[in-house]
């Protein structure tokens, strides 16, 4: 018992840690300075404002096709090559974006860059899960979260930036340079500490056939639950910077800015409380918090209940995301964690594309705020469903 109670409560940093989280934090900056500024890059292109918003979702449908395969493929074969061929990819599409500036080059581009972006965030989630001992996935991957969190605040302005600055060779350029350093870490072995997926395997039984292998069935509840919080999430993203012009506000990108601070500020709390009390005291406040930011955000006249309502909305997204990641990692068995990863993520994607995609359905004549207010009803909906799902787990037989 001591012994286990020892494990339990270790420390999960180390160097193959620390590189992981690095490795992910660029990768998440490189593709958090692109994604925002590409809409622009089209357009002074030439490209139709119409086909713009298929570029972006042509990203999301390849991360999600990938990753189909990504989780069985990280469960049965070498994680490090997984990494590396994720990582030359999302590099090659980051140069090529530059090379012609045409609608179908830059679909092509995007479904590699898509490819890419899938492997690697799926392949560093499962390898960083390997490193953190059973008691400390809340700490662990709040920590993890944290670095790439990061880079979504600076990601954006950065990458505007530099497009406004230097142009769109700078920006494909810096955005590929700072991939470039997790591919040096990946091809110096400085994840060597991480178990490989033969290793994992070694603890039990897995299955090699491949359709039953792509989806891990413990994930699939925190998935869909995730799906619905995200779902939101994709409709705050496509349409709050209009929102805010809609209420005087000269740049609404400042919601993105003041949700990444209380993010920060909310996990390392989260996590311990996560870690010593479990998932529901973290995820019901969390999804509480949304429907309270969501609300506000619907309410909103101003700049004042704007900013407040990203500065809660960050609370609520800093207690969810990560810590249902921790959650579908706590219920994976060791050998099972890349498809459990990749399970998760596919729910994360479909439904920021569903929300971008069917909750603009809705807004009319710029109506968005009443867009806002059936997003806090979506959370509303979640919320009682994993009430449910927490009374359903206490009330069966053990």
């Amino acid at each position: 018992m001591m012994k286990q109670q020892s494990k339990d409560s270790g420390s999960y940093w180390s160097a193959a840690f620390l590189s992981i989280c690095i490795s992910n934090m660029f990768v998440f900056l490189s593709f958090q300075m692109m994604l925002p500024t590409l809409p622009v890059y089209l357009t002074d292109s030439g490209v139709e404002r119409s086909a713009v918003g298929l570029v972006v979702a042509i990203i999301t449908v390849a991360a999600v096709l990938v990753r189909l395969w990504t989780g069985y493929a990280l469960d049965h074969w070498n994680r490090q090559r997984i990494v590396l061929a994720g990582l030359l990819a999302f590099i090659i599409a980051s140069l090529a974006y530059m090379a012609w500036p045409s609608l179908g080059w830059i679909i092509c581009c995007s479904i590699v860059l898509g490819i890419g972006w899938g492997i690697l965030t799926a392949a560093y989630a499962t390898l960083v899960s390997d490193l953190i001992p059973p008691g400390r996935q809340g700490a662990g991957i709040g920590t993890y979260m944290l670095f790439s969190l990061a880079s979504m605040a600076v990601g954006p302005y950065a990458g505007g930036w530099i497009y406004g600055q230097f142009g769109a060779l700078a920006l494909f350029m810096t955005a590929s340079a700072v991939a470039v350093l997790p591919l040096t870490l990946s091809l110096k072995g400085r994840y060597a500490g991480t178990a490989s997926s033969q290793e994992a395997a070694s603890s039990g039984h897995r299955s090699h056939a491949l359709l039953p292998s792509m989806f891990e069935r413990s994930a699939l509840l925190p998935a869909a639950l995730l799906m619905l919080f995200t779902c939101c999430y994709g409709g705050i993203l496509t349409y709050v910077v209009l929102y805010g012009q809609q209420l005087g506000i000269a740049n609404g990108g400042i919601f993105f800015l003041l949700s990444s601070g209380a993010s920060i500020l909310v996990r390392p709390l989260a996590g311990k409380l996560f870690d010593r009390r479990g998932p529901a005291y973290v995820l019901v406040p969390g999804i509480m918090l949304g429907i309270a930011a969501l609300s506000m955000l619907s309410a909103a006249t101003g700049f004042l209940l704007f900013a407040l309502s990203a500065f809660v909305y960050g609370l609520s997204f800093g207690a969810v995301q990560p810590y249902m990641l921790a959650w579908t990692i706590q219920r994976a068995l060791p050998e099972r964690r890349g498809a459990a990863n990749s399970t998760f993520l596919i729910g994360m994607d479909i439904g920021i594309a569903a929300g971008s995609a069917l909750l603009g359905l809705g807004v009319k004549n710029g109506e968005y705020a009443s867009m806002f207010g059936l997003s806090a009803g979506i959370l509303g909906v979640l919320l009682l469903l994993y009430i449910a799902s927490l009374v359903y787990v206490r009330r069966s037989p053990r």
